[in-house]
């Protein structure tokens, strides 16, 4: 065999060795091709699963909450509504004729007195409805023998109802006063009347 036929030779085997390796590479990059782009859409799929999940729970959080704040916004307005019907009673009461107003008044004094010497103090705006008589009466209920309870000569900056002094001493009685402490108890009715 001449020079000329081993080179070929050996050129042959290089050849045909290189296209087996070029094949064998070809075929391992389009097995690591496919194997990535397998991993690439496992992937893919993976991180759009996490995703729609995040944002499913966003959402459960927005939802969340605006529920909140819509039941805080209700609760605000229910609130207000309630504030606004001891507002309107007070206005009301204090704007009844004289002798509803007088007979409203009447047990509340009558309760409130401690020695019978106290003097009232009118709402300004009010002073009318404590006549000498409306006082008179009140003192033959406090003691039958004669009470000593008197119209102050000064009147108060408040809509209804009356402060009852003696000496320093002095207990407000006023309409704001007596809806405010009676106002806890009486919420929840208030609130069931108007919204069931």
């Amino acid at each position: 065999m001449a020079i000329d036929d081993i080179l070929r030779q050996i050129e042959n085997d290089a050849r045909a060795q290189g296209d087996t390796l070029l094949s064998n590479a070809g075929a391992e990059a389009d097995s690591i091709r496919e194997k990535a782009a397998r991993q690439a859409e496992e992937l893919r799929a993976e991180e759009t699963s996490k995703a729609h999940e995040r944002a499913e729970e966003h959402a459960g959080r927005i939802e969340t909450l605006a529920g909140l704040e819509l039941r805080k916004d209700v609760l605000k307005e229910k609130k207000d509504i309630i504030g606004d019907a001891f507002a309107r009673a007070e206005d009301k009461i204090a704007s009844l004729p004289p002798g509803e107003y007088r007979a409203f008044l009447k047990p509340i004094i009558l309760k409130a007195v401690e020695s019978g010497n106290e003097e009232i103090i009118p709402p300004a705006g009010r002073r009318e409805v404590f006549t000498p008589e409306f006082i008179q009466s009140l003192n033959d209920e406090i003691a039958p023998s004669g009470g000593a309870l008197r119209l102050s000569e000064d009147s108060g900056d408040f809509s209804g109802g009356f402060i009852l002094r003696e000496g320093k001493m002095q207990t407000n009685l006023t309409l704001k006063s007596l809806i405010a402490s009676g106002r806890d108890r009486l919420e929840p009715q208030v609130a069931k009347i108007l919204f069931g």
